[in-house]
């Protein structure tokens, strides 16, 4: 065997690069334990062990990122952490620290911030310190913990469970269990910190307002609503803060717009630090903040309204050497069994308006028929009472748990009836039982729960059977399964691990396991939950604001078009009937559905440039002079520098404001004016050569000039303009085929005809020559 030590100044940290294999006997499948430890001593210097089993023969998307996952291994005992690196290593996983001083593990997580932490309970500093530790600190707290002990007792277990571990296992570790449940919790991880990501990411884009960073209005509606469906379904207690800024207008009148921009940021920091971590506080409007308390009470929630009234009165912000103080007014309402969303609001504003009318830097509170002042005396001997704290997001979630649709399935009634009992006496009020396991996925996918409870070995179908319909149906394959088993056979675990399940109770079933488990797994539903919801309402919210904000440009660049090519065809149709034919022309080329309709867009644009050229020439009804036409032959570069705002570009005089609205359109960063550039520059180039402005010839052309000189071309010589008449459409079509390869690129001219029904369609519906 040969290993390298890094040297760390203060902890015995061990990197193996290299060491020999596992043998297959039984002894080297358990790793730790009394007997299980001297089988990994003497394994870890004989023959190979290949695993007997394939882990990720179940593919899940997220195998790639667990297996490069950062893991963590904490135990004190050096052979057996490099044991169980060894055999994660065989199949698969790549990234290991390895901490064999407990003294310097919580340095060691906040160093390395692994994805997960393998740690013993039974070091001389004890594991479940180092887990409490973990759980308290904001940069630790969420890392996933599974513990390893060589205690049977089930107390151990729970408090590990108690203390936040996500998982568990007994020494001496099954090899087999160990690789199942640390690709399970790696998996968990990976897709709950991608759904934070998004949610994020989402949020900054759609929901948050820019100059105070709290959400916006549009936040607050959508909060407002799904709160009050959760409060009508569970009715867990939902308070509403409505606060403004008094006498605000004195105060941007006295320092300026900037100085009450300060003021409002400082405010809303002001806020949240008086606030938990699940409140979510939204800029209403203007100086006007709305503040959604989920779980408070009228008495939390008049807590809380005094410790941001209080804060705010006695802060200052100082703006240009000027120190500016501020007190704020609040409204507070609690939602009751008469309340909809519009009649809550409503309650609150009232709220608000009764403060301000009494004297304003005070909270009132509206009880469903009238208004009542909240007194600081009042609510500062509450404060003192209850320790003036808010409560952490963790006790809240727990609180909501309780609400959560349970479903237990035994064939065997005295079991569920058994479980249901314990789940109601912890305040678990909607438990459903099933003794009839044929109806089990009927049931689910009707009325889905938000947690199953499942016995394995049952007659029919087996709770197998189950778990793999759950997870084959995209509706119900996040609810999360616990198994109740009497089973200890590890194939049966490592199968059931495999194919998804969450955890194990094992039968008879411990009350106090059960309700650590049960709420273990129901919070991180619910926070899974909460990350998807509002993932999916922002994927909305962005798709409509795209969609907004596309149809806005598109708009606008047709504005342009028309206004350029108006002053030579009045009927303002030759832009759109020339983007047509070259989004045909583009889509027959192979350009996608969304490249084709950047051409359309682009192409409409390709005369802009007439803005700048005289109307005695423009609108001349003969035969330009060479003086003339060699005016005229400008509007391409002049087309060009409009929409790529070019600083040299200037028409003069009183067409200043051509160039002024250009600036409007400067979108060369958008794919679609890039084209437009190109378009309005190389559409009356010559595929010999013979063209302008530039002479390019062949492919130096760009594809988007080919594509729009045969749409230009076409669409000029089919319609009637004041200076000649309208040529007929199958002389047109004969023009297009005469100037392949030389005016015209073949390739194009070949697309041309290959669609020439749709562009004879276009023709005919939007050309008066045709009718």
């Amino acid at each position: 065997m040969q290993f390298y030590n890094l040297n760390f100044s203060v902890t015995n940290l061990t990197r193996v690069d290299a060491m020999s294999t596992i043998p297959t006997s039984s002894s080297a499948e358990m790793i730790g334990g009394s007997s299980g430890y001297d089988a990994a001593v003497s394994a870890i210097q004989s023959t190979a062990l290949r695993p007997q089993f394939n882990p990720f023969a179940y593919h899940r998307p997220a195998d790639e990122q667990v297996k490069h996952a950062m893991i963590m291994i904490v135990d004190d005992e050096e052979t057996v952490t490099l044991a169980v690196r060894k055999f994660l290593s065989e199949v698969g996983f790549c990234n290991f620290v390895i901490v064999n001083d407990a003294s310097q593990a919580i340095k060691q997580i906040q160093q390395n911030n692994p994805d997960l932490v393998l740690l013993d309970i039974r070091m001389q500093v004890n594991g479940l310190e180092i887990l409490r530790t973990m759980r308290q600190h904001e940069s630790m707290h969420r890392i996933p913990v599974i513990t390893l002990t060589g205690d049977t007792d089930s107390e151990t277990r729970i408090q590990a469970l108690s203390y936040g571990a996500d998982d568990f296992l007994t020494k001496p570790v099954n090899i087999s269990e160990l690789v199942a449940r640390v690709r399970n919790t790696l998996s968990g991880k990976i897709y709950r910190d991608q759904l934070a990501k998004y949610s994020s990411d989402l949020e900054d884009d759609v929901l948050r307002d820019p100059l105070t960073q709290v959400a916006n209005r549009r936040a607050f509606e959508y909060e407002i609503n799904r709160r009050m469906i959760e409060w009508t379904r569970q009715r867990t207690p939902l308070s509403l803060l409505f606060l403004d800024v008094d006498f605000f207008k004195s105060v941007n009148d006295k320092y300026g717009h900037q100085a009450g921009d300060h003021v409002l940021r400082a405010i809303a920091k002001d806020i949240e630090r008086s606030l938990r971590a699940m409140d979510l506080v939204t800029r209403y409007g203007g100086e006007e903040f709305a503040i959604i308390l989920p779980g408070c009470n009228s008495v939390e929630a008049r807590l809380a309204a005094e410790r941001i009234r209080k804060r705010i009165e006695e802060s200052a912000t100082e703006v240009e050497n000027n120190i500016i103080r501020v007190t704020v007014s609040l409204g507070l309402a609690t939602a009751t069994d008469r309340d909809t969303v519009e009649s809550f609001v409503s309650r609150t504003d009232k709220a608000l308006y009764d403060a301000k009318q009494h004297g304003r830097n005070r909270c009132h509170f509206h009880d469903g028929h009238k208004c009542h002042v909240a007194t600081s005396n009042r609510i500062s001997a509450m404060d003192q009472g209850l320790g003036g704290a808010p409560t952490s997001a963790s006790e809240s979630l727990s609180r909501s748990t309780t609400f959560a649709k349970i479903l237990v399935i035994d064939d065997e009634p005295s079991t569920v009836m058994m479980v249901r009992k314990l789940l109601n006496q912890a305040a678990y009020v909607r438990v459903q039982t099933l003794t009839e396991p044929v109806k089990a996925l009927e049931t689910i996918k009707s009325d889905p729960p938000d947690l199953v409870l499942c016995d394995i070995h049952m007659p029919v179908v087996t709770g197998l059977d189950i778990l793999a319909g759950v997870r084959d149906d995209i509706e119900t394959k996040h609810i999360p399964i616990v198994f109740l088993t009497s089973a200890t056979e590890a194939e049966v675990k490592n199968k059931c691990l495999n194919l998804g399940a969450t955890d194990f109770l094992s039968k008879p079933v411990n009350a106090t396991e059960l309700i650590a488990r049960v709420r273990n797994t129901l919070l991180a539903k619910a926070h899974l939950d909460h990350l998807a919801s509002q993932s999916n309402q922002l994927e909305r919210e962005v798709r409509l604001r795209t969609a907004e904000l596309y149809a806005s440009r598109r708009d606008a660049i047709q504005c342009l078009a028309r206004a350029a090519e108006n002053r030579d065809d009045q009927t303002g149709q030759h832009v759109f009937r020339v983007g047509r034919y070259a989004s045909i022309i583009a889509a027959e080329l192979g350009y996608s559905e969304e490249r084709a309709l950047w051409m359309e867009h682009a192409a409409q644009l390709h005369d802009v440039g007439k803005i700048g050229i005289s109307d005695s020439i423009l609108r001349k009804p003969g035969i330009l002079t060479q003086e003339e036409f060699a005016i005229m032959k400008t509007h391409c570069v002049i087309g060009r520098k409009i929409i790529r705002n070019e600083a040299e570009f200037n028409l003069g005089g009183s067409r200043n404001h051509g160039n002024t609205g250009s600036k409007l359109f400067d979108e060369c960063n958008s794919p679609i004016m890039r084209m437009a550039a190109l378009v309005a520059e190389t559409h009356h180039e010559k595929w010999d050569g013979t063209g302008y402005p530039n002479g390019l010839a062949g492919e130096k052309i760009p594809i988007e000039g080919r594509i729009t000189a045969v749409a230009d071309v076409f669409d000029a010589v089919s319609s009637k303009r004041h200076y000649k008449d309208a040529v007929p459409l199958e002389e047109c079509f004969a023009i297009i085929r005469l100037g392949s390869g030389k005016h015209f690129d073949p390739k194009v001219v070949e697309a041309f005809f290959n669609c020439q029904q749709d562009i004879t369609q276009v023709y005919l519906l939007h050309n008066n020559n045709a009718h």
